[in-house]
C-alpha cells in the first residue's frame, strides 16, 4: 500500500494530522493510528487487543449502545484493529457526516471508561475468538511459529493473547496502558476522502482539547531477535495435515526489504502463476493451498513457506519447496522473467492502493514510526531498481536452509 501525495499538520496539542483530498469520492475516512500494539503487552499478553474492545464500552457520556449506533444508522462504520505494532481506531463516512465521525472517535479513543462489568464481559468475546483462531490450522500453526522464531521477544506472543492472560487482565492495566501509549505524540489522525484539511483541523479542536497532554510517552525501540533453528512435528484433531517453514530476516527498514518482497511475491505470493503454486498444486496436485509470505517489524521480519495437503504428501511438498528455494539461489532471473515479475507486484500494489481505507492506514503508520508514509511513485521505483544479481544475492542470504525452522501439524494416529 501506498499514499499519492498527502501534507501533515501538528495541532495545538502535540497531535499530527495527515491528510489527502481525494474528490472523487464521496466518502471520508479517518482514524486514530496509534503506536503500539502487542509487543507492549508486557506481563499481559492480549492486553492491547482487550483495549481495542474495550474503547466501544462506554464513554464519559455515551454508553455502550449508543457508541456503536453512533456512524452505524447513518450508513457509516466504527471499527478498530490491532497488530504486533499498532493498534487503528477509525471510521468510513460520507462526507457530510465527517463531524460526527470525528466526534465519535476522540470519544471513544480519549474518553473511553473501561467499566468493570463490561471488561467481564469482553473476556468471554475474546476467549470465543481465541478458541475461533485455534481452531483455525492456517493460523494458529502461523501464531506458533512465530512464537517458535521469536522466543522471547515482544514480537512472539499470539495478539489475542490466551485464556489464561486475558483473564488476568485489569481495569488498572487498561488505563496504564491507555496512559502510556494513548498520548498524541504516540499517535497520527489520517484523513483520506473528499473533504478539506481546514474542515478536519476545526473537528478535532472541537473535540479535542487544545493544550497537550503532559504523561510522558514509551517509545517502541528495536531490540535483538535470539534465534535458534526449531523442528517440532505435533498430532492435532485436524484431517489434513499442515506444515510451514521459515526464518527471521530483514526489518521493514532494511535496504533490501523490497527485494525479498519481489522475491516472495514470485515464489508463493497471492497469483496463482506464482512457482509453488504451479510446481506443488498444479504440476502434483499434492495440496489446494500453498504459499509463501514475509512480515517485517521494527526489530526483523518474518519469512515463511506454508501448505496444507493430506500427511502422505507434506514430505513431497516441503522438497518441492525446498527445490524452488534453491533454484532462486543458484539460477539469475534473466531479462523478461525479471521484468514479468517486477510487472505483476507493481500491479499488484496498483490494485490494493485503490483501497482508500488500507491507503488512510499505510499513511497513519508510516508517520507514526518513519514520519514519512512511501508514495506509490517511490514505491514502484525501488521495485523497478531491482537487480537480478541484488536478488541473487537476498536469495542466498535469506534462504539458509541450516537455518529455517519448521513445525508440523499431523493427524492423530
Amino acid at each position: 500500500m501506498s499514499s499519492k501525495e498527502y501534507q501533515i499538520y501538528t495541532l495545538n496539542n502535540g497531535l499530527r494530522v495527515a491528510h489527502q483530498k481525494i474528490s472523487s469520492t464521496l466518502l471520508v475516512h479517518c482514524g486514530f493510528i496509534i503506536h503500539a500494539g502487542s509487543r507492549n503487552d508486557n506481563e499481559f499478553p492480549g492486553l492491547a487487543h482487550c483495549l481495542e474492545h474495550m474503547v466501544f464500552k462506554g464513554t464519559q457520556k455515551r454508553k455502550t449502545i449508543h457508541v456503536l449506533n453512533h456512524l452505524e444508522v447513518i450508513g457509516g462504520e466504527l471499527n478498530a484493529f490491532t497488530t504486533k505494532e499498532i493498534t487503528a481506531i477509525y471510521a468510513t463516512i460520507e462526507k457530510r457526516h465527517l463531524s460526527r465521525a470525528v466526534d465519535i472517535l476522540c470519544d471513544v479513543t480519549f474518553r473511553s471508561v473501561l467499566p468493570e462489568v463490561e471488561l467481564i464481559k469482553e473476556k468471554k468475546v475474546i476467549k470465543d475468538e481465541i478458541n475461533m483462531y485455534v481452531d483455525t490450522p492456517e493460523e494458529n500453526i502461523y501464531d506458533e511459529f512465530q512464537e517458535m522464531v521469536f522466543g522471547n521477544h515482544p514480537l512472539a506472543h499470539n495478539i489475542l493473547g490466551t485464556h489464561d492472560s486475558v483473564e488476568q487482565i485489569t481495569t488498572d492495566a487498561l488505563k496504564s496502558f491507555v496512559n502510556n501509549y494513548y498520548q498524541y505524540p504516540n499517535m497520527v489522525f489520517s484523513v483520506v476522502g473528499n473533504v478539506s484539511i481546514e474542515k478536519v483541523i476545526s473537528n478535532l479542536n472541537k473535540f479535542l482539547p487544545t493544550d497537550p497532554l503532559n504523561n510522558p510517552v514509551i517509545h517502541n525501540i528495536k531490540q535483538p531477535i535470539i534465534y535458534t533453528p526449531q523442528t517440532l512435528k505435533k498430532e492435532s484433531d485436524f484431517n489434513q495435515a499442515y506444515a510451514i517453514m521459515g526464518v527471521p530476516t530483514y526489518s521493514e527498514d532494511h535496504e533490501n526489504k523490497f527485494g525479498l518482497l519481489l522475491l516472495n511475491n514470485l515464489l508463493g505470493g497471492p497469483g496463482m502463476n506464482s512457482r509453488l503454486n504451479l510446481s506443488i498444486r498444479e504440476k502434483h496436485g499434492y495440496t489446494y493451498h500453498v504459499e509463501s509470505g514475509y512480515q517485517a517489524f521494527l526489530d526483523g521480519g518474518l519469512f515463511h513457506c506454508y501448505l496444507s495437503a493430506e500427511e502422505k504428501y507434506i514430505d513431497k511438498s516441503i522438497e518441492l519447496i525446498i527445490k524452488e528455494l534453491k533454484k532462486l539461489k543458484v539460477q539469475k532471473l534473466g531479462k523478461v522473467q525479471l521484468s514479468q515479475a517486477k510487472n505483476q507486484f507493481i500491479g499488484q500494489i496498483i490494485m490494493s492502493n485503490e483501497s482508500r481505507s488500507g491507503l488512510m492506514i499505510h499513511i497513519g503508520k508510516g508517520i507514526i514510526k518513519y514520519n514519512k508514509a512511501m508514495s506509490l511513485q517511490e514505491t514502484i521505483q525501488k521495485i523497478k531498481n531491482l537487480t537480478s544479481e541484488q536478488l541473487l544475492d537476498i536469495a542466498n542470504e535469506v534462504f539458509d536452509f541450516d537455518q529455517f525452522s519448521h513445525l508440523q501439524y499431523l493427524p492423530e494416529k
